[in-house]
């Protein structure tokens, strides 16, 4: 048995593949805090240390710096990082 992709298909499965890639391509803040942010990120385009420039920025605003506690992968376009927003000078 032979399964064959026709020119439709084939183009059908590669914008499915697209528009999925395209919209996890981006990190995002899923939780932010005062004391932690949360940031999905895909692993594939981005990776942990785009997620930790975004952390930084979410803890920035909060005049604290973002320090990675755990990271979570849940399978592919499915990883988070936890970060403690933390004070530059190491007290509260």
């Amino acid at each position: 048995m032979t399964f064959r992709i026709g020119r439709m298909g084939g183009t059908a499965l590669l914008s499915g593949f697209l528009a999925l890639t395209a919209c996890s391509a981006t990190p995002t803040v899923v939780e932010n805090s005062a004391t932690e942010v949360a940031v999905r990120y895909d692993g594939i385009v981005n990776k942990l240390d785009d997620a930790k420039q975004l952390a930084q920025k979410a803890c920035a605003s909060h005049d604290k710096i973002a320090r990675l506690r755990k990271v979570d992968d849940q399978g592919i376009g499915q990883h988070f990082g936890y970060f403690d927003c933390i004070s530059p000078t190491g007290l509260p």
